[in-house]
C-alpha cells in the first residue's frame, strides 16, 4: 500500500459515524479473534489487532468530562477504605472530609483558580489530600523529586510564581536556603508521620532526634505545619469547586532530564480522567475490593496517575510505601492484590524471595495476583524466570510523563515477555517513519508515536520543545512523539528497540545502546548491563558498557572483562563492540526508576579520559 493509499484509508475511517466506527471495531475484534475471515491491511493503525484483548465491559463506567476531585469521590459506598498507611487506614469519606477541609484552607490563604502550588512531599494520606484539594478550587499542583537542589527549589518556585509550598520537612534546610530568593509567602511543612497516631508520631521524633535528622521547624512566620493548617479548615465551608475546564492546567511534573535538558510537563483534568476512562477496558485486576501497592514516587506521572488517582477512581484501596528503596516490594508482600513497581523493585524481590517470612509468604500467595512493572525493560528470560518463582503475573508496561504514564500494558491474562504490551482502550499506536512522515508496516522499527487525550498540554514555557513532542500528522491529528524507537507485531504488542536519543554514533555507523546491551545480556555471567556513549580522540564517539555480574559468578573483574569482551566481538558487528567495559558493584536509577544515563556517561567520559591520561604520561616516562 502507498503513502497515498494508507492516508486516503485513514481519511475515510475518520469520516465514519460514530456508530459506524462502533461495528467497525467489532468487524475487527471478530477477525483478530479468528471468528471471521477478513481483510488485513498490514497497519496497526487501520487493523487494530489489540482490540481482541479488551474486557467487553470495562471495570466502572468513568465520565472523563469532570475534575480529578470529582472523579475520585464518584463512589457508591465512601465508607470503603481508599488509603492505607503504616497500619492507619482513611475510608473514602475520611479522605474526602480531609480534602474538604483543606480546600477551605487554602481559599483562606488566598489560593484561588490556576495559581500554582509547589509540593516537594513523598507518599502519604495527606499528601494526596493536598493534590485533591488543590484540584477543587483549580489550582495547580507543581510536583518535585525530594532529591532537588536549593537553587532547583528556586527554579521551580519562580518559573510558576509559586507564592505557597507545600514540603517535608526533612528538606527544610533547602527550602531555607532558598525561600528568601523567591515569591514564597507560606510554607506548609508536612512530616510523614502527620496522620500517625500519637505515640507512633512521638517514636518517629525520637528516632529521628537519635539519629540526627530530626528537622525544628524554622521560627519563621512563613512556616507552618501542614497538620495545623488543614484543622484550621471548615469542611462544611461553601467553598466554590470550580467547573471541569478540558483545557485547565491540572498536574506539573518534572521530567527526569535523563536524555535531555529536564523540562516542567503540564496536564490537565482531562488528560487523567481521559486516562481513568479507558484503562477500565483493560483487564488489570483493580476495582473494588483490591489493594493496590503504591511503591512510586507522586513527582512522576506512573505513581501519581497510575498508583494513586487512577485505582481511587475505581474504587481499590491504595497501600501507600512511604519510601521507594529496592526492598519496598519485599517488604510489603503481604499487603497487596496488584503492585506498581519498577524493575530494581522486582530483582530485589527476586533475589531475596526465598528469605520471606513463612506468614508473609502465605499471605502472598493467598491475595497477590499481578505485580506491574514499569520505567524501564525487562528481559523475557528474567520476565519467565520471575513468575516462575512468584508464581503471579508480572506485567510489563512502557510510557513517559508527557503521556501521563502507561502508554501501553500488557494484559494481565496474555502476557508476553519480551514486550511492553498493547495500547489502552480507544487509543492508537504506531511506528513512524520521520523522515518519509507515514506509519510503517507491522514488525518494522521506527519513533513510536500516540493517539491519545492523556497527552500533556505543553512544557511549561517551551513552545519548541512542545512542538517537537506534539505533532500535527498528515491525517490532521496531533500524535504524541515519544522519541523511543520499536516496532508493532501482527497482535498489537510493542516491542521497544531503544531510545532515539541513545542512538550512539561511531564513524557514522548508528549503533543501537539496546542492541549492545541485549547481546551482553545473554552471556551468562552478566546479570544487568547498560551501554552509554563516550568520548574518544580517534573515533570521537564509541559505545562504553557497564556490566554488573550475577551473585555467583567467581571471575575477577578484569576476566570477567575480557571474556565478556570476546563474546561481543562473537555476537555483535565490529564497529558494535564496546571499546570499554567496566565491571562495577552497583548502577545507578533515577527517581524513576530507570537507569540514570546522564550520570554513567559522565562517569564513563572521566573513565575514558583517566585511561587516556595514563597513557600519555606513559608516552612521556
Amino acid at each position: 500500500m502507498t503513502k497515498e493509499e494508507l492516508l486516503k484509508l485513514k481519511q475515510h475511517i475518520e469520516n465514519l459515524s460514530e456508530e459506524e466506527k462502533k461495528q467497525r471495531d467489532i468487524y475487527l475484534r471478530r477477525i483478530a479473534e479468528g471468528k471471521i475471515a477478513g481483510p488485513q491491511v498490514g497497519y496497526p493503525s487501520i487493523d487494530k489487532p489489540w482490540l481482541k484483548y479488551y474486557r467487553e465491559n470495562p471495570i466502572k463506567e468513568i465520565d472523563p468530562h469532570q475534575t480529578i476531585y470529582q472523579l475520585v469521590f464518584d463512589q457508591e459506598n465512601m465508607n470503603d477504605d481508599a488509603l492505607s498507611y503504616l497500619g492507619v487506614t482513611w475510608s473514602y469519606k475520611k479522605l474526602k472530609r480531609q480534602t474538604d477541609k483543606c480546600a477551605d484552607s487554602f481559599s483562606k490563604l488566598g489560593i484561588k483558580e490556576k495559581d500554582t502550588v509547589l509540593i516537594g512531599v513523598s507518599n502519604t494520606p495527606e499528601a494526596v489530600v493536598a493534590l485533591l484539594a488543590l484540584n477543587k478550587i483549580g489550582a495547580v499542583s507543581k510536583w518535585f523529586d525530594l532529591r532537588a537542589s536549593s537553587n532547583d527549589i528556586i527554579k521551580y518556585a519562580n518559573s510558576s510564581n509559586c507564592k505557597c509550598m507545600v514540603a517535608f520537612d526533612m528538606i527544610l534546610p533547602k527550602v531555607e536556603k532558598a525561600i528568601d530568593k523567591t515569591k514564597l509567602e507560606n510554607v506548609l511543612v508536612m512530616s510523614p508521620a502527620s496522620t500517625l497516631p500519637v505515640i507512633k508520631r512521638k517514636l518517629y521524633d525520637l528516632k529521628n532526634k537519635k539519629e540526627g535528622t530530626y528537622q525544628k521547624m524554622p521560627d519563621d512566620k512563613r512556616f507552618m505545619k501542614f497538620s495545623d493548617f488543614v484543622k484550621h479548615g471548615d469542611e462544611n465551608a461553601k467553598v466554590e469547586e470550580v467547573e471541569f475546564d478540558k483545557n485547565r492546567p491540572s498536574i506539573m511534573i518534572q521530567s527526569s532530564g535523563t536524555t535531555g535538558k529536564p523540562k516542567t510537563i503540564v496536564h490537565s483534568d482531562y488528560s487523567v480522567t481521559h486516562y481513568a476512562n479507558v484503562l477500565p477496558y483493560s483487564d488489570v485486576p483493580v476495582g473494588k475490593g483490591k489493594t493496590a501497592l503504591d511503591a512510586l514516587p507522586p513527582w512522576i506521572a506512573y505513581g501519581l496517575c497510575c498508583t494513586i488517582i487512577y485505582p481511587l477512581s475505581v474504587g481499590t484501596k491504595i497501600e501507600l510505601c512511604p519510601d521507594f528503596d529496592p526492598d519496598a516490594l519485599y517488604r510489603y508482600a503481604d499487603k497487596f492484590s496488584i503492585a506498581f513497581v519498577a524493575p530494581f523493585h522486582v530483582r530485589y524481590f527476586r533475589e531475596n524471595f526465598d528469605k520471606l517470612p513463612s506468614k508473609k509468604l502465605r499471605l502472598f500467595r493467598d491475595q497477590a495476583e499481578c505485580i506491574t512493572s514499569g520505567g524501564d525493560k525487562m528481559g523475557i528470560e528474567e520476565n519467565r524466570d520471575c513468575e516462575e518463582k512468584f508464581g503471579k503475573s508480572l506485567i510489563n508496561g512502557y510510557g513517559n510523563n508527557e503521556g501521563l504514564g502507561a502508554i501501553t500494558i500488557n494484559p494481565f491474562l496474555y502476557n508476553k515477555y519480551g514486550t511492553v504490551g498493547i495500547p489502552k482502550y480507544q487509543e492508537t499506536i504506531i511506528s513512524y517513519d520521520n523522515e518519509n512522515k507515514c506509519e510503517l508496516p507491522y514488525d518494522e522499527n521506527g519513533e513510536i508515536c500516540v493517539l491519545t487525550d492523556s497527552k500533556f498540554l505543553e512544557y511549561e514555557g517551551d513552545e519548541k520543545s512542545t512542538k517537537e513532542a506534539k505533532k500535527v500528522h498528515e491525517d490532521g491529528k496531533v500524535w504524541l512523539h515519544t522519541g523511543d524507537i520499536g516496532h508493532i507485531d501482527r497482535d498489537g504488542y510493542l516491542t521497544l528497540g531503544g531510545r532515539a536519543r541513545r542512538v550512539i554514533v561511531r564513524l557514522g555507523f548508528k549503533i543501537s545502546a539496546y542492541t549492545i546491551e541485549d547481546e551482553i545480556l545473554a552471556n551468562p555471567l552478566v546479570k544487568e548491563c547498560v551501554a552509554i556513549s563516550v568520548p574518544d580522540d580517534a573515533e570521537e564517539h564509541v559505545p562504553m558498557a557497564y556490566v554488573l555480574l550475577k551473585d555467583e559468578v567467581k571471575e575477577e573483574k578484569e576476566t570477567a572483562e575480557e571474556l565478556i569482551k570476546d563474546k561481543c566481538y562473537e555476537d555483535l558487528k565490529e564497529y558494535e563492540v564496546p571499546k570499554y567495559i567496566k565491571v562495577v558493584d552497583e548502577l545507578p536509577y533515577t527517581q524513576n526508576g530507570k537507569y540514570d544515563f546522564v550520570s554513567l556517561e559522565e562517569k564513563g567520559a572521566e573513565y575514558v579520559k583517566s585511561l587516556q591520561n595514563n597513557k600519555k604520561t606513559l608516552k612521556k616516562s
